[in-house]
């Protein structure tokens, strides 16, 4: 069964592909729109907010960062595997 290896390997570059994609909007958008850091009377009880707009604002989250790394540890997992699959099946 040559195709579910097939599967296996396309589905690991589209997960790789899209958490790549999510990475590289979270760099533009934190490149376009800085963080700014507010802190209370010099104590360590600082902010850091977002200058983009509210729409945008929902890409400017550590979820998204975690998102997107776990997209890509996902897609290579599932590469490895289904190349190691049809590695092991020919020999």
């Amino acid at each position: 069964m040559d195709r579910f290896e097939d599967v296996l390997i396309r589905c690991g570059a589209i997960s790789s592909l899209i958490g790549v994609a999510i990475l590289v909007t979270l760099a533009i958008v934190l490149l376009v729109y800085p963080v700014s850091k507010y802190c209370e009377n010099n104590t360590n009880n600082c902010e850091f907010i977002s200058d983009s707009p509210d729409p945008i604002k929902g890409i400017v989250q550590p979820i998204t960062l975690i998102t997107s790394l776990a997209g890509i540890a996902a897609g290579i997992v599932l590469l490895r595997l289904g190349m190691w699959r049809k590695t092991k099946k020919i020999t």
